[in-house]
């Protein structure tokens, strides 16, 4: 659902979480769920985390009100439980790319940290929302407005993505894998234990090139999907003959979502999938 409110557009997307809401100005992006805010503007981001304010007791009011006995000490005390909302300000150095989870569809928002640094370059998850169940009765319908949502994002923040095309996510939670499209590439991002961001985790050429990063950085190539497969919390790679070439840790997510990632690279890198990969655009 959109509507004008004079030179802002209004959008509106039911989730999981109760109504998302989006303020669309000429330079800035406001996004609203639950008591999460976040808005883009000028190169940087704000994200907020609303505090609920402590209710106040409607019977102690007034008893304050007729005796004014105990006013001072019960004002502080409303002071201490009213908590204040927390901010946060990133500024945008790098890109920062909408991305809709690969098979649960939802839609997170991902800022890339460091981009000059290549020891702590990385990205990082800073606002998503998951869709309403399609077992519920007006899912599927909530699902088609917050895909229309989303893309009208994804169009809004573009100049902020740089070179990518479009980007996925894979996992739940805070240890979801961004794999991100560049039109030649695949970039991986996997958040490693005890660390605050996704790093590169590999790199996939078009060409059947796979830039391997754990340890030193070393390229292999596979240019069949049948070499790209699932071991434990491993995608391996293999030669033809079934030799290993490699193999990347991608833990934290649940098989099911390790094995759309493995069919993904394989669809690259393999020239008879390219018609495949091309009817699946998410």
């Amino acid at each position: 659902m959109s509507y004008r409110d004079d030179s802002v557009d209004l959008l509106e997307a039911p989730t999981a979480e109760g109504k998302l809401s989006c303020e669309l100005a000429p330079r800035a992006v406001r996004l609203t769920v639950a008591r999460r805010t976040v808005q883009i503007a000028d190169g940087h981001v704000t994200l907020v985390e609303h505090r609920k304010k402590a209710a106040k007791n409607e019977a102690n009011s007034e008893t304050n009100h007729e005796t004014k006995i105990g006013t001072k000490s019960e004002t502080k005390s409303e002071k201490k439980r009213e908590k204040k909302d927390r901010t946060t300000h990133l500024e945008i150095a790098g890109r920062l790319v909408i991305a809709r989870d690969v098979p649960r569809d939802d839609l997170g928002l991902w800022i890339e940290l460091d981009p000059g640094d290549d020891e702590r370059r990385g990205m990082r998850r800073i606002f998503g929302v998951e869709p309403m169940s399609t077992l519920e009765p007006d899912g599927l319908a909530a699902l088609a407005v917050l895909d229309r949502f989303a893309q009208r994002i994804r169009v809004e923040l573009d100049a902020y993505a740089g070179d990518v095309l479009r980007a996925i996510e894979l996992g739940r939670g805070l240890d979801k894998v961004l794999v991100t499209d560049h039109g030649d590439r695949y970039v991986v991002y996997a958040r490693r234990l005890f660390r605050d961001r996704a790093r590169v985790a590999m790199t996939v050429f078009s060409d059947g090139r796979i830039r391997l990063v754990e340890g030193k950085d070393r390229d292999i190539t596979v240019r069949s999907r049948h070499g790209v497969d699932v071991i434990g919390d491993y995608v391996r790679f293999s030669a033809p003959d079934g030799v290993d070439l490699g193999k990347v840790s991608i833990p934290w997510i649940a098989p099911e979502d390790r094995r759309e990632l493995a069919r993904r690279i394989g669809q690259l890198v393999d020239p008879g999938a390219a018609a495949q990969r091309d009817s699946h655009p998410t």
